[in-house]
């Protein structure tokens, strides 16, 4: 639980990291630029991970078909959308739809494993939507839009599908390997975005002015401590915990430092209805794990 619970710190302070590192005053990235100086310099270590923790028995095409599909869920899908949407709308809003993961991943892994899904999953994800909905309609915190908001969303089915995927490898594989390997995928695709896009070459020039911003909260949070540790964090979890244990530790902390940390560093206001809405994804949460005629919640199912 320690080891999920701290990477979900880094999960909920990326979005504040990303808004601090997109100020005028700061390194002014944009949201592309972002997530390819990342990929960049998460890529050679990512790699180094796997190498170094390579299994004696090498996966299958079952299993590379697995962490193919984890790596572009985590690089363009998870880090990419989180880049962006935090270009567009407020911390606060990022950090508060993230809480519709455990939901949406119960319905992936219901579909991942051809179940029927339960009357209280649905309830739990219309809840979500409902708070989701509400959020994005009455642009609750202020420097939130709906555009930035629908591309948070993205972000959210793409980690979701993070959370099965890589349960499915744990077992198999140690953490390092798992991480290892699909973070050298997903940051790949990040690295070659960069390149036919011409944007490689400056967005790595932005990371190497010196700056107390860029030190903290560019390489300490978003590289180390989000990209390498937190990563190796969640599939060393995904281990010895269900997924849906898993999910539910990441959202709850990524929503309470997320928050935290909009208010308290990014001085961002939250309108009575943004705390209606965050009341409605908190209950999302808590009703997507309620076991059902005696079985555990589907996330339990897949562990």
């Amino acid at each position: 639980m320690l080891a999920i619970f701290s990477a979900a710190v880094f999960w909920g302070g990326n979005a504040i990291a990303s808004k601090i590192l997109y100020q005028p005053a700061g390194a002014h990235f944009d949201g592309p630029g972002l997530f390819v100086a990342r990929a960049a310099w998460s890529l050679p270590l990512f790699f180094l991970m796997a190498v170094l923790a390579r299994p004696k028995r090498p996966p299958s095409r079952a299993d590379w078909r697995l962490l193919a599909g984890t790596g572009l869920a985590f690089g363009p899908g998870a880090c990419g959308f989180l880049a962006l949407a935090a270009q567009y709308t407020s911390g606060a809003h990022v950090v508060l739809l993230m809480s519709l993961t455990p939901p949406v991943t119960a319905v992936i892994a219901a579909l991942v494993l051809r179940e029927r899904i339960d009357a209280i999953r649905i309830a739990a994800l219309s809840v979500g939507i409902a708070g989701a909905v509400l959020l994005t309609v009455t642009r609750s915190a202020s420097g939130s839009t709906v555009f930035g908001d629908l591309l948070e969303l993205v972000q959210v089915a793409s980690y979701a599908l993070m959370f099965v995927l890589t349960r499915a490898l744990g077992k198999r594989f140690s953490p390092f390997f798992v991480s290892g390997t699909y973070g050298t995928i997903g940051m790949g695709l990040l690295v070659l975005f960069g390149l036919a896009s011409g944007r490689l070459g400056g967005a790595v020039a932005q990371t190497l002015v010196p700056s107390s911003t860029i030190v903290w909260w560019f390489f300490g949070e978003i590289v180390i401590g989000l990209s390498i540790y937190g990563q190796t964090a969640q599939a060393f979890a995904l281990r010895y915990l269900a997924a849906g244990t898993t999910s539910l530790i990441s959202s709850y902390g990524t929503l309470v430092v997320g928050v935290i940390g909009a208010i308290v560093l990014l001085h961002e206001e939250i309108a009575p209805t943004g705390y209606v809405a965050g009341a409605l994804l908190t209950i999302a949460l808590a009703l997507a794990f309620i076991p059902v005629r005696g079985k555990p919640a589907i996330l339990d199912e897949i562990g």
